[in-house]
């Protein structure tokens, strides 16, 4: 029924909707401010990185519980996909049920498609404490986005729900998805990364995914630009459907890696820790750039900015990059140390 739908209401307030957004980004900057939960990188929060975001089925106890009990960095509770009509009370149920309680991972929830009928009791229902965000399927258009950011702020301002904001993690999953990657991106500071769904971007672009992956190199590359473009952090990779091929899934995470993605989505607890491996520095690459940053600051320290290390060169942008593994090395052995 259309007086339900979320397209419905977009028409309602559109004369009013951008002077309502100016506001309320401007109330939830200042809140995140006072919260202490801003980063250095305006406009996002202070998150553990997800190297692994497995995939299960919500209304699987089994699936359920062998994710929470997996090595996934985070875990993404589904109501869409994976869940048949009319079982999508009783999805939202049970995941409420894993909200109530304290885990390891971090917890995601992928909602019903923003336009659908479902979509406003699966935000009452999840909208609480332990959620650290949302997955928007169909991401396609900016003001999905907004509208979905706008909902979630009278929702926390009603429950006052403390701590970091709900985040919201666009699922591109179509043509005009990858195409409005950045606007996607950039229209609410909840969004601190998007993902990529490649079965029904094949289905919707015709394209068909030989093993090696060629075929969406575009997408891939168009994702890593708009990400950081916008400000972002590295998108989240899409799955890779064959659970016996261990070695393919490698190759898959090595590609993924190089072409400057961070995290992948899982259909698995095994595909968990292989994602986990490939994301995670050697301790070849922290122990070398350990030794980057120490020598960078002892030569800025003589107002050098260019040296050697190892027999190479040294500067800035390098410096930035074995800044970020070393800073990356430090959260996963604080997590590990949990």
């Amino acid at each position: 029924m259309e007086y339900w739908s979320v397209s419905f209401y977009c028409r309602l307030i559109r004369p009013y909707f951008f002077a309502i957004k100016a506001a309320a980004l401007a109330a939830r900057h200042a809140e995140e401010r006072r919260r202490g939960a801003m980063s250095g990188q305006e406009g996002q929060t202070t998150m553990r990185p997800i190297r692994s975001l497995l995939i299960c089925t919500t209304t699987i106890a089994r699936h359920v519980e062998s994710a929470l009990a997996s090595e996934a960095d985070a875990v993404m509770l589904d109501l869409e996909t994976s869940i048949a009509e009319g079982e999508k009370a009783a999805a939202r149920a049970a995941a409420a049920a894993v909200l109530d309680r304290r885990h390891k991972p971090d917890i995601f929830v992928r909602i019903n498609e923003i336009d659908g009928r479902h979509v406003f009791d699966d935000l009452i229902a999840l909208c609480r404490g332990r959620l650290r965000g949302l997955v928007l399927p169909q991401a396609e258009d900016p003001r999905q986005i907004m509208v979905l950011d706008w909902i979630l702020s009278r929702i926390e301002e009603k429950h006052g729900l403390e701590g970091s904001p709900i985040e919201i993690m666009p699922l591109v999953e179509s043509a005009r998805g990858v195409e409005n990657a950045r606007d996607l991106l950039a229209a609410s500071p909840r969004v601190r990364q998007a993902t990529f769904g490649v079965a029904d971007y094949c289905q919707d672009t015709h394209i068909q995914v030989a093993d090696d992956e060629g075929e969406l190199a575009y997408v891939r590359g168009r994702l890593v630009h708009a990400s950081r473009a916008s400000g972002r952090e590295s998108p989240i990779d899409t799955v890779w459907l064959d659970l016996a091929d261990a070695q393919g899934l490698d190759a898959s995470l090595q590609r993924s890696r190089r072409l400057g993605f961070f995290g992948k989505l899982c259909i698995h607890p095994r595909q968990a820790i292989q994602a986990n491996a490939a994301f995670s520095p050697s301790a070849a690459e922290v122990a070398r750039a350990s030794r980057i940053v120490d020598a960078f600051e002892a030569a800025m320290a003589d107002n050098v900015a260019a040296i050697r290390v190892d027999g190479r060169l040294v500067d800035l942008p390098i410096v930035r990059s074995a800044q970020r593994i070393v800073a990356l090395s430090k959260d996963l052995a604080r997590r590990a140390a949990e």
